[in-house]
């Protein structure tokens, strides 16, 4: 190509030649003559510096593979069927990862290359199925690693935060969650409902394996079974006399089940449920309808007391199941959200029906057949807004045994919702969560079982969520957030957390039409297999001041004022004996996070990443892995092992987990058995 450049200069001089005017052929000629020396050199030191590069590039993806025993620490008691293909096996996929910012993949310290340890392991073309036709095909296929997979290289990154992080042996708990901290959701809402499908609880492939993979992952899990259409739902259980006719209020029933089946429970249906939540691991919370049995013949709400009897047939048979004496049934709740708009504005009659439902479950499960059965609990009051849940928590405290209310931070429908979403403030919500606790205190400590906190229903946003936004991975940075936080709230820690919803919407766990998970279900894999349950600080960092303060709350931040950081960490003990484990969100689009951590023996890194489509993206790759499920079977969760020395590269827009081995935080020490 620089040859072309001398071409002017010789037409210039032929020119200027024929014309008689040396001076100006000589002058002419020189001029395009330098233009093309400087093009020249330019080009060969591109040359040179592409050719350094690309060697560069092949050292720290790892072309020469790592065999230290530790490269790869298996997470949990994980187990798969799934094989990965490191970078270095396969030259395709080396070579799709020299045109991607290095700095993007997971680390640039220059330690790297020298620390034994191989670079993050690629999910390769070579690995995806060959049916076509499979919409399983087409995911993996999409998200194979290429140049378009990652997200592309920006010309002008700021430089990264740096951070220092770790809690001292002496670090406190700040608050402890149950085992089933992380739960869902499964709703009523009938086919043909918008963003819902065939996911309602009438509707929904139950038996799908998976569906019921996924589900015994999370467990132990609650799938609570409510939602808004719970107060019309019927249960038809048909009981034959003696003469084997059916009775008058069976017949009733089943004439309201052929006029609307999708507002219809029958026995099968409500068998096939109890069979799912056993194979999959799951206890059911449930929610007994409450309005409809309020009406008047006119059908208006709120016209009469409670009419139990429908409740009391459900019970019995749930209580004759085998089911029962498994435990499969946690707990009942009574009515959705009854306050909200007016719904039900009489509260004596609900406190009356709170009190009646509890009779109910101890008269049945009393029974001595039954001793040594499981209980169910009752919950409630299932409402929403601040007030609501504290003024019914006031009046039917000494009547349940768990308080449940919901919270959705936003509108699915609202247009700012995605520009609201995006800035830091929006993480700082969890703050406002400390009503309901002051009302368990207060009204519930007297009770004769230790009392609880359950946010029994919630997500980013409500109306089914926001395509895009709650499904996707910029959902899940709030996810993860929320999940900190709620674990440290005061004076009621949230003991358990219910995701909505395990199908269905716009917010789904699991995809109700592929039956693929969104990024929040991968989340919630993760941090059920390595996040114990005691949430522990202060988290020590030297660059923050205020540290101390903001960890010992909700979100601790790094870089600027509380509610405006755009890096937010929790710190918990790990399920592993002895360790602990950070978790790191940065929800910056451009800036990275080089972070030391100043303690333990080494260090085990999970990092979570979107695929191209960055925060709207509904893939996510763990370590660089495409994270899916096909025929039943998960992928394996794998860190990487780093000594304490190393540095880690958080690139923007991911969701860091660290697991620091070797701690003396006494706090996360179980006591020898």
């Amino acid at each position: 190509m620089p040859s072309t450049a001398f071409v002017p200069s010789i037409m210039v001089i032929s020119a200027a030649a024929r014309r008689g005017n040396r001076v100006g052929a000589v002058v002419g000629g020189a001029r395009w003559m330098f233009w093309g020396v400087c093009i020249l050199a330019s080009t060969t030191i591109a040359l040179v510096r592409y050719s350094m590069r690309y060697q560069d590039s092949n050292q720290q993806l790892g072309d020469e593979p790592s065999n230290h025993p530790n490269h790869r620490h298996q997470g949990g008691n994980l187990s798969s069927q799934m094989h990965f293909t490191n970078a270095s096996s396969s030259g395709a996929v080396t070579k799709a990862f020299q045109a991607v910012d290095l700095s993007q993949i997971h680390s640039t310290n220059s330690k790297h290359a020298n620390s034994g340890f191989a670079a993050p392991p690629v999910y390769g073309a070579e690995n995806i199925t060959s049916n076509k036709n499979s919409s399983q095909a087409n995911y993996l296929r999409e998200a194979s690693i290429s140049p378009s997979t990652l997200p592309t290289t920006k010309i002008h990154q700021p430089q990264p935060e740096y951070m220092e992080l770790s809690v001292s042996a002496d670090a406190h708990s700040l608050g402890v969650v149950a085992p089933e901290f992380i739960s869902s959701t499964l709703d009523w809402w009938p086919l043909g409902t918008e963003g819902w499908g065939n996911a309602s609880v009438i509707n929904s492939n139950l038996s799908h394996p998976n569906l019921v993979a996924a589900v015994r992952k999370l467990s132990p899990f609650f799938l609570r079974i409510g939602g808004s259409q719970a107060d019309e739902i019927i249960y038809y259980l048909p009981q034959r006399n003696k003469d084997n006719a059916s009775s008058t209020a069976d017949l009733k029933i089943a004439s309201q089940c052929k006029e609307n089946p999708q507002r219809c429970l029958t026995k099968e249906r409500w068998d096939e449920v109890l069979d799912f939540a056993s194979h999959s691991g799951a206890r059911i919370v449930f929610t007994i309808a409450y309005v409809r049995h309020t009406r008047d013949d006119e059908r208006k709400n709120d016209q009469r007391d409670w009419d139990s009897s429908n409740a009391k047939q459900f019970l019995q048979y749930t209580a004759n199941s085998a089911h029962a004496k498994l435990g499969t049934v946690f707990g009942f709740e009574l009515g959705n959200e009854l306050r909200h708009k007016g719904k039900v504005t009489n509260v004596t009659r609900i406190v009356n029906a709170y009190k009646e439902l509890g009779q109910i479950v101890n008269d049945i499960w009393g029974n001595e057949e039954r001793t040594h059965y499981h209980k169910p609990k009752i919950l409630g009051p299932a409402s929403t807004g601040r007030s609501e849940t504290t003024d019914l928590i006031a009046e039917i405290g000494r009547y349940i045994q768990i308080a449940s209310y919901h919270k959705y931070h936003g509108g699915g429908k609202d247009p700012a919702l995605p520009e609201y979403a995006s800035h830091p403030s929006f993480y700082s919500h969890p703050q406002k969560l400390s009503g309901p606790g002051d009302a368990v205190k207060k009204f519930m400590t007297n009770n004769s079982e230790r009392a609880q906190l359950w946010i029994g229903e919630g997500a980013m946003a409500y109306n089914s969520g926001r395509q895009g936004l709650t499904d996707s991975f910029h959902g899940s940075m709030w996810f993860v957030n929320l999940l900190g936080a709620l674990a440290k709230t005061k004076p009621f820690v949230h003991s358990v957390y219910c995701r909505q919803a395990l199908l269905g919407g716009f917010y789904e766990l699991i995809s109700h039409e592929t039956l693929i998970p969104n990024p929040d279900y991968w989340v919630a894999y993760l941090w059920k297999n390595i996040v114990g349950s005691k949430a522990i600080g202060p988290i020590q960092s030297p660059h923050r001041k205020d540290s101390v303060m903001l960890s010992s709350h909700y979100t601790f931040g790094c870089c600027k004022k509380p509610g405006l950081d755009s890096v937010l960490i929790h710190s918990f003990c790990a399920t592993s004996n002895g360790d602990v484990v950070f978790i790191v969100i940065n929800t910056s689009e451009s800036r990275a996070i080089d972070l030391n951590v100043t303690m333990g023996k080494n260090r085990t890194e999970y990092l979570l990443r979107p695929n191209k489509e960055g925060f709207q993206s509904r893939q996510v790759l763990l370590n660089g892995q495409l994270m899916s499920i096909e025929n039943g079977v998960l992928p394996e969760i794998s860190g990487i092992l780093r000594k304490p020395s190393e540095q880690f590269h958080i690139p923007p827009i991911s969701i860091a987990f660290l697991v620091v081995h070797g701690t003396e935080v006494k706090e996360c020490l179980r006591p020898a058995t």
